[in-house]
């Protein structure tokens, strides 16, 4: 008798499971319930909560996971959870998602285009994209760094306070910003450029502003470095702070297309810099060197502005060989390690006052990654010496010779190792570049550096400049965007004030008498890659 109850519950349960299979439920494109003449698919539970949903057309897949609350009129209602795939009719996948129980995303989502590459890649935390930040990946494979914000929080540490010169704050989705004297203010975010194409765009209301200047400032340092695209009434104003002097690209040229609410945007295509308002081009012009690792907004004036949809877009960020890990590091450059006790010299406009600095060291191959702080900072000279924070840090001797009373010549042959551009394509490897010495003293004459003919690129800030027997003579700190192949380096004299400040003595040794092969080869170990975040 139990035996015979026990089968006809087993056969019961199997019927009811085929007509719960069996059962579906029509829905058109935009995921309401519909007709089965009209459907665009149709959904099925196929046990508990898991369910799967198919075209119409073909009877391909077009849904497979778990629904915890599953509307019958309405999908957009639907509450899931746990892993959850959506297809195109091809069959391929078009997107995946993950949720909490609570049916809200959590931790990594893609999307993918109908040919089943990769078309974006995003990591949630509790419904809100992490940082800001996501990856977007052209159909063709390049691969973009895209940081978004909406003004929804402040994920992004904008300095929000109200004080007796300027207010800023952040509500319905808008940050804005008011001067109340007539000096102007400025607000602004930690963001640094990793590779040389890039785009920044912002929607700025200007209805407020009268005819104050506003408008995006970016490779900002401070007051006396920065770039600048503003607009005024129907004027645009483009140009660069270098060292206080203002350098004026465009001055009071007019254009129709500024209107009450404008979307202003900047991109770098590397060698020059496009400018548009509300999508039409303004003017295209070269380059311009970033020399701090802040962007924002400014205003003049007694004021206000408000900002919505600020998008920073890094075109081929990263290569197959950058690390998911790398997706926020805002800022990368070139160190040289200095000392066995693990001090390494790069520029102070590198780490600026960061305090997440790591430091990627490679020898025969291996890479391992430390983390640094501040030991010794001359902001005046563009130095920084860092002190690698990692009891396994394994010390290295140094070959190579720290001599502060050897001369420099025009005309001398120098080169450089250094990483430029090591998450924007160009890999992980040390780059060597040579040239030489073209005059003993650096930009407008300042007497702290000296020219070379040197190419570098971003990445290569920081990096070390020897002579040929291997000596080091200076720092990478600059290029002169205007002229080809003209870099600068800081003198060595000045870092030598910096190393007598250490609690150690630094010791060098001689690579004299190697051949440059060999010189590169014992100078690479000591050279590393500075990633801050």
């Amino acid at each position: 008798m139990n035996k015979f109850y026990l089968f006809f519950f087993i056969l019961i349960t199997s019927v009811n499971l085929i007509q719960a299979q069996s059962s579906k439920l029509y829905f058109d494109k935009s995921g309401v319930s519909s007709t089965d003449t009209l459907a665009y698919y149709y959904r099925v539970n196929i046990n508990d909560t898991s369910y799967k949903s198919f075209y119409m057309s073909n009877g391909n897949i077009y849904f497979e996971g778990k629904i915890s609350n599953a509307s019958v009129s309405d999908e957009n209602t639907n509450v899931y959870y746990g892993k959850c795939l959506w297809y195109y009719k091809n069959g391929k996948k078009k997107t995946e998602k993950h949720f909490n129980k609570e049916g809200i995303v959590e931790g990594k989502l893609y999307e993918y285009y109908e040919n089943g590459k990769i078309k974006k890649e995003q990591e949630y935390i509790n419904g809100r994209i992490k940082d800001n930040k996501y990856i977007e990946y052209t159909f063709d494979g390049q691969v973009n760094r895209i940081m978004k914000d909406d003004f929804s929080n402040n994920t992004n540490d904008w300095d929000l306070y109200v004080s007796d010169k300027s207010i800023s704050k952040i509500q319905n989705n808008h940050l804005t910003i008011s001067s109340l004297t007539k000096s102007g203010t400025a607000r602004n975010i930690y963001y640094d450029f990793i590779s040389n194409t890039y785009s920044i765009e912002a929607k700025i209301d200007v209805l407020k502003a009268k005819n104050a200047k506003s408008g995006i400032l970016w490779g900002f340092k401070d007051w006396d470095n920065y770039n600048y695209f503003l607009i005024s009434g129907n004027y645009i104003y483009i140009g660069s702070v270098f060292e206080g002097i203002n350098s004026i690209i465009i001055d009071d040229m007019y254009s129709s297309d500024i209107k009450g609410k404008n979307l202003i945007k900047l991109l770098s295509t590397g060698d020059n810099l496009v400018f548009s308002i509300n999508g039409n081009i303004q003017f295209k012009g070269q380059s311009m060197r970033n020399y701090g690792s802040k962007i924002g907004f400014g205003i003049s004036g007694k004021n206000s502005i408000t900002i919505s949809d600020f998008v920073i877009k890094q075109i081929g960020f990263k290569s197959s060989m950058t690390s998911n890990s790398d997706m926020n590091v805002k800022a990368t450059g070139t160190g040289l390690i200095i000392s066995k006790y693990g001090y390494v010299v790069t520029n102070y406009h590198v780490v600026e006052e960061n305090n997440f600095i790591q430091i990627l060291v490679s020898e025969n191959g291996i890479s391992k990654t430390y983390n640094a702080k501040v030991e010794i900072k001359d902001v005046d000279n563009d130095l920084v010496i860092l002190k690698i924070q990692d009891e396994n840090f394994e010390t290295l001797p140094i070959e190579y010779s720290i001599n502060s009373n050897i001369s420099i010549d025009v005309g001398e042959s120098v080169f450089t190792i250094g990483y430029p551009h090591a998450l924007g394509g160009m890999g992980l490897e040390a780059k060597f570049n040579d040239g030489r010495i073209s005059a003993k003293t650096g930009f407008d004459g300042n007497i702290n550096s000296f020219q070379t003919s040197i190419p570098v690129q971003p990445g290569n800030s920081g990096g070390p400049v020897f002579n040929n027997n291997g000596e080091l003579i200076g720092i990478i700190y600059a290029k002169f965007n205007s002229g080809d192949n003209v870099s600068y380096a800081i003198k060595l004299s000045y870092l030598k004030i910096l190393l007598d400040l250490l609690p150690q003595t630094v010791n060098s040794g001689s690579i004299n008498n190697l051949s440059l092969e060999d010189k590169i080869k014992a100078i690479k170990k000591h050279v590393v890659l500075i990633k801050v975040k």
